[in-house]
């Protein structure tokens, strides 16, 4: 654990208009998990990107094994045994599971793919991480796959060739209890047969689960590096932000109304499953579950994102006819996707595209924008929800991810919806952005909004949730009336095993 494999020292980076790293120290020591943590802007990212051949640096000076290095590449950073596993997904969606695996040197026979070997080798990375973890086979598309699944296809295609160091970016934003369970088993594999894991993340009970040590950057500047056994999460949440800060407040003396949304015998295969449920005005309704229990797919048919095959949506006492989510918007539902680039945001478009995507007919006559109104509208929105962004024609992938989440909600507000259906709404933000979040949540559910919020993370499930549904095998196996006396095992007890209570 003495050993330095890798070190940074006075490592700067800038981009227009941004100082993103400002001569900062980094150690990472062969067979360690060392923590990246910091609010979004603070430059562990960018770190990370330069450590394995995203970005070149300005200045500096890295060693590895003991030598001095300049990557320029992710190819020559392998070539090493440095290797990423990204928090956006880098999948060819329409190839199978095994041809994504081994995309950049498929096993060959002659001058031929040697299909049954890359199958072997696939099932033995499969074993590797652990098969409960994993249930799809090598020749499957990964179009079918899940999010979670998804995720650990990445961390078999970066271990598919010899590693010495890996660096994980939010491995675990997508993945179930089970799933998190496999992958710190494999990473405790790892560091045992002396891989170094550097590990980027914003769930900061993650960091006292798995990691040694934990460095904390802060505005691109190195704030300093502590072993996780002196320290807590209050110590880090310190050194990140600078002070103390209360995550979850919750108003005692917030109203809830009349039911406003009804949902009965919802049914579409074996995802869901005779799902039937009422959302009140006002109300925070937590959905929790695996991956794959039925939550998000319940939350997909309600806003016609999929067809259900049976069952009933009632939305202020009218039965409605939700196949397609025009319908929805037109119900004032709104829906926040767990996959923020993919589904929820246009990232390549601006700030005033990308918020008034629902609505933006409101600003059209004749044919033509509105714009002045619609900028007016959006300055409005930006304000009210502290959107920080250096002006309203940025493109929004250039914004933090913190920054992202608040336009994917803001938007339905500005369309006036009266449902929000937030699935996985502090996925892969920082702690200080969640605590925004979570602050918003309760402030639109005091107007009253009701919202739906599907989250995989205990403590903030069962911190704003007025009331609880545990969903498994695609249904409903328990409510919670009083969840502020639930403890997190009560829950999970459900979640896995609806028997087991």
């Amino acid at each position: 654990m003495d050993d330095v494999v890798l070190s940074c020292k006075g490592i700067s980076k800038a981009f227009p208009g941004v100082l993103a790293l400002d001569e900062v120290e980094f150690e990472l020591r062969r067979g360690e998990v060392h923590a990246l943590c910091g609010e979004n802007g603070a430059g562990k990212s960018t770190l990370v990107k330069i450590i394995t051949g995203l970005y070149i640096k300005d200045s500096g000076e890295i060693l590895y094994e003991g030598k001095r290095v300049d990557f320029k590449s992710v190819p020559e950073c392998r070539k090493y045994g440095i290797s990423l596993i990204p928090q956006e997904l880098h999948l060819a969606e329409r190839l199978t599971v095994a041809e994504n695996v081994f995309m950049t040197e498929f096993p060959k026979k002659g001058n031929f793919v040697d299909w049954k070997a890359m199958f072997e080798k696939t099932r033995a990375l499969q074993e590797r991480i652990g098969s409960t973890a994993l249930s799809f086979e090598p020749d499957q598309l990964v179009s079918d796959l899940n999010m979670g699944q998804k995720q650990l296809v990445e961390i078999m295609k970066a271990i598919s060739t010899e590693v010495k160091v890996l660096a994980f970016d939010e491995p675990t934003s997508s993945l179930s209890a089970e799933e998190v369970s496999q992958l710190f088993k494999l990473i405790r594999q790892l560091t045992q047969q002396g891989i170094s894991i550097l590990y980027v993340t914003h769930r900061l009970n993650e960091v006292f689960s798995i990691c040694d040590r934990v460095s904390v950057f802060k505005d691109g500047k190195y704030i300093g590096t502590e072993d996780t056994k002196n320290v807590n999460t209050g110590d880090v949440i310190t050194m990140m932000i600078g002070r103390e800060m209360n995550m979850f407040e919750k108003d005692p003396n917030k109203r809830i109304g009349d039911v406003r949304l009804e949902v009965k015998n919802l049914n579409r295969g074996d995802k869901v499953r005779n799902v039937s449920f009422n959302l009140k005005e006002g109300e925070i309704l937590g959905m929790f579950g695996i991956v794959g229990s039925g939550r998000t797919e319940t939350a997909r048919l309600l806003f016609g994102l999929d067809k259900k095959e049976s069952g009933n949506i009632i939305i202020n006492k009218e039965e409605t006819s939700i196949e397609h989510p025009i319908e929805a918007v037109s119900h004032k539902l709104g829906y926040v996707s767990e996959d923020r680039r993919g589904e929820g945001l246009a990232v390549r478009l601006n700030v005033i595209q990308n918020t008034t995507m629902p609505f933006f007919q409101r600003f059209a006559k004749r044919g033509m924008m509105k714009t002045k109104k619609e900028v007016e509208t959006v300055e409005n929105l930006v304000k009210e929800f502290d959107v920080k962004t250096p002006s309203l024609e940025t493109s929004v992938e250039n914004l933090s991810g913190g920054n992202q989440q608040k336009i994917s909600i803001s938007k339905w507000v500005g369309s006036e919806s009266e449902i929000l259906v937030l699935d996985e709404p502090t996925r892969g933000i920082d702690v200080g952005a969640k605590a925004e979040v979570y602050r918003m949540m309760e402030h639109l559910s005091s107007i009253g909004k009701s919202i739906i919020m599907i989250s995989s993370e205990l403590p903030e499930i069962l911190a704003m949730s007025d009331r609880l549904l545990v969903f498994r095998d695609g249904e409903i196996v328990r409510e919670f009336e009083d969840v502020r006396s639930l403890s997190e095992e009560d829950v999970m007890n459900y979640a896995i095993d609806a028997n087991a209570v």
